[in-house]
């Protein structure tokens, strides 16, 4: 018996339906890899409360976004997709 063929499933779209629900990017992600911010911290090198500040809304660097974007097995150019409005600092 031949398996039907299954679609594939894309993260980002979890992430965005999070966000659409009012979560802020960066939870939405935290939310979906199920990372708690202690070990997104200590896999980043981002302080906990420079976290903190990226969660209250103040624009992530580049480098930060590279380092979110790995511990979470993402691709750099989903995550940028999911921030609100602003550009990354460089």
């Amino acid at each position: 018996m031949a398996r039907p063929d299954r679609p594939t499933w894309n993260p980002l779209q979890a992430v965005a339906q999070a966000i659409a629900d009012g979560e802020p990017w960066i939870l939405a992600w935290t939310l979906h890899s199920a990372t708690s911010y202690r070990l997104l911290s200590r896999g980043t090198g981002i302080p906990d409360h420079r976290l903190d500040d990226i969660y209250r809304g103040a624009p992530p660097g580049r480098s930060e976004l590279a380092a979110l974007a790995r511990v979470r097995k993402a691709d750099l150019d989903d995550v940028m997709l999911t921030l609100p409005g602003e550009t990354p600092a460089q």
